[in-house]
């Protein structure tokens, strides 16, 4: 009965796992704000980016959101930027996500 056990929880692990994002976290990039608009007074356009993912099928919305996100502020951290904007998603589903983020430096 506890070797029943232990296979079904080293069977789980794998699905748990499945559900944490796949992207890594590059350094300074927790320092990256998500803006939902843009002060042109005070911030200068770096950058735009095309991220994409394939493969993200059976992930759930708000994890692909996030590796989304992380990419965003990853490429930000590569081009000097502190600010990242979502200006489109035009590819949703089908084993891809894509989304064009505008990097900004803002004050």
């Amino acid at each position: 009965m506890l070797d029943n056990k232990i296979i079904i929880a080293a069977m789980a692990l794998p699905l748990l796992v499945a559900c944490k994002s796949f992207v890594e976290v590059e350094p300074g990039s927790e320092n990256v704000t998500l803006a939902n608009s843009i002060d042109q007074e005070s911030c200068t356009l770096n950058a735009q980016v095309k991220v994409r993912m394939t493969g993200y099928a059976e992930r759930r919305d708000d994890y692909t959101e996030q590796d989304d996100i992380q990419l965003a502020k990853n490429a930000a951290v590569e081009q000097g930027g502190n600010t990242i904007y979502r200006i489109d998603h035009p590819e949703d589903g089908k084993g891809t996500q894509s989304a064009i983020y505008q990097i900004y430096n803002c004050s």
